[in-house]
């Protein structure tokens, strides 16, 4: 079965949680050699429309947690068809609309997962990607623990080739003389095709395996479709 991902796909004209789509993160995984790693995959959802049983319209936010160590994740388009496919039924208050959703999604994961608030960007100090070409990753010192944003990030989907484009947060020890060769080391990223959880993975194996003392590796991708990715991976020990 091939998810809708990268297809033209009709609205539903009814509740559909049969369009849900899972992608096994093994497969996704397997060959790549990255180390091992926890964490947690953000779906902000910035348009959950649902009506209520007196035919009243309701614009909420929230966010869905999955683990990193879920056998599977789901395919974002097929999210978001379920999701708007949720209007076509009546719930008596949002509660109910997060039980249905997370009802749903276990099911299709094999895993829990939980919904919360918005998850939103903690201060940073800013920094730009480079995509420069050259590059020598490498921690040559340690630096004192800070939590750094790179802008200016951009990888391609492995389905559609379009540019998916985000701000990596960096939580560790890097020391000022190494941040241009980190900022190139992201640039590199940048006509790579590569799933927003596989990024993730990989900037924290990469830098982790270059001597870097990193806490954690945080992707805020750009949404689409009213759907933010935002990949955190950190240390399983």
């Amino acid at each position: 079965m091939v998810g809708p991902l990268g297809k033209k796909v009709n609205a539903r004209s009814s509740f559909a949680p049969e369009i849900l789509f899972s992608i096994s993160r093994e497969q996704q995984r397997v060959g790549k050699r990255l180390l091992d790693q926890d964490g947690v995959d953000i779906w902000n959802i910035h348009e959950l429309f649902w009506i209520d049983k007196k035919d009243c319209a309701h614009h909420e936010e929230i966010s869905i947690h999955i683990p990193a160590q879920s056998p599977n994740t789901v395919e974002s388009k097929s999210l978001k068809l379920f999701i708007n496919s949720l209007i076509h039924k009546r719930f008596e208050h949002i509660e109910h609309v997060k039980k249905e959703i997370k009802f749903h999604l276990e099911g299709l994961l094999d895993s829990e997962i939980s919904l919360k608030e918005i998850h939103k960007k903690a201060p940073a100090t800013k920094h730009q990607v480079n995509t420069s070409s050259e590059y020598n990753l490498i921690s040559t010192m340690s630096g004192q623990i800070e939590l750094r944003g790179f802008r200016g990030f951009r990888s391609l989907c492995p389905v559609t080739s379009q540019p998916d484009i985000a701000e990596i947060f960096i939580d560790g020890h890097i020391h000022d003389k190494d941040l241009d060769a980190v900022s190139s080391y992201l640039g590199s990223f940048f006509n790579k095709e590569c799933f927003h959880e596989l990024c993730i993975e990989y900037i924290y194996s990469d830098l982790f395996k270059a001597g870097f003392d990193i806490k954690k590796v945080e992707g805020y991708f750009e949404r689409r479709g009213g759907i933010a990715i935002i990949p955190i991976r950190y240390s399983q020990y």
